[in-house]
């Protein structure tokens, strides 16, 4: 075979695993050398063990659906894995935090021998609740969100839960009957206490994983996404994410922000940068006019709690005792 078939050949493969939105598995010699030359030249990268891209394909994509496409490569080269915790919610769509992205997370019968290594692990379910996506097994929604529960902290746990009821893939009831019927669950009242947290109001997963970060601090909220009529434009509202009612009475407002707000489509509405910084300014004017104040937190201050803690303790924010 020529050095152009042997292009072709690649070219071929290159547009098929794109097509079925898989990762390239090349299975000839002639393959192998030829991915590992251009892997080389920084044209294509190497994703998984076994697995390539093309590099400005690959780039982009966001991670979450990077990680379904190994998931797909994955599943196609072991028909018989079923895909569990953070790898099957990703694969429902749901949301996670990037954090919980890898390992990938494999469920296997009792008589199976697996042996964990740095990007995959391995759990034996009983029962995995299986289903089909695509040609990918993976877990059930409830049974993802019960794995999810055992599996996580608690914080990460909950971005796939509240999107999960956000989305109406499932009803907290429901959820909570499924938990409640599983045989031979180990830790499940903890797990139940995590899944009863669940709550679709929140818009996104960095809210999800702050509301139980507050939580755990001792500031649980009272409302969230809390509504406020306009002062200055009848029939406008304004959210806020997070809301507690102090002892005395009056109102305070938490805002977990990031750029997010700033520059995704979704959540500007067709509106400039300089535009939504400025009706955010009118917000948070028509808020305390209102009497409701106000303390922003930003993702980064999950992670460092006893500064959070001074903040919100600065803030007057109330302190009760957790869920």
């Amino acid at each position: 075979m020529g050095e152009k078939e042997k292009h072709c050949s690649l070219i071929l493969l290159i547009a098929k695993a794109q097509q079925e939105r898989c990762c390239i598995r090349p299975f000839w010699d002639t393959d192998v050398k030829a991915i590992g030359r251009r892997v080389k030249r920084g044209s294509m990268v190497r994703v998984h063990r076994g697995l390539y891209a093309a590099k400005e394909y690959w780039e982009r994509l966001d991670p979450h659906e990077q990680l379904r496409h190994i998931i797909r490569s994955l599943g196609q080269w072991h028909e018989k894995w079923v895909f569990c915790g953070a790898s099957a919610a990703v694969m429902h769509g749901l949301e996670c935090s990037y954090r919980q992205l890898r390992p990938i997370h494999v469920a296997v019968d009792r008589h199976r021998r697996a042996k964990n290594r740095a990007n995959m692990r391995y759990h034996v379910l009983q029962d995995p609740d299986a289903v089909v996506l695509g040609d990918t097994n993976v877990t059930s929604i409830p049974r993802t969100l019960v794995d999810c529960a055992a599996m996580m902290p608690q914080r990460y746990a909950m971005a796939p839960i509240d999107s999960a009821l956000r989305q109406e893939k499932i009803t907290r009831e429901q959820l909570l009957a499924y938990v409640d019927a599983l045989p031979m669950l180990r830790d499940r009242e903890r797990i139940r206490a995590v899944l009863a947290k669940g709550d679709g109001g929140s818009e996104n997963g960095g809210e999800s994983e702050c509301r139980i970060v507050l939580d755990e601090l001792g500031f649980p909220v009272d409302r969230i996404q809390a509504e406020f009529p306009c002062l200055s434009h009848p029939g406008r509202v304004h959210r806020v994410d997070f809301l507690w009612e102090r002892d005395d009475g009056t109102l305070i407002a938490g805002e977990l922000d990031g750029m997010q707000k700033y520059v995704d489509p979704s959540m500007t509405s067709g509106r400039t940068i300089r535009q939504v910084i400025d009706d955010e300014r009118d917000r948070q004017q028509c808020l305390g006019r209102r009497g409701v104040d106000m303390v922003r937190m930003y993702y980064a201050d999950l992670d460092d709690r006893q500064a959070l803690t001074r903040r919100l303790e600065r803030a007057r924010v109330p302190r009760r005792r957790a869920w």
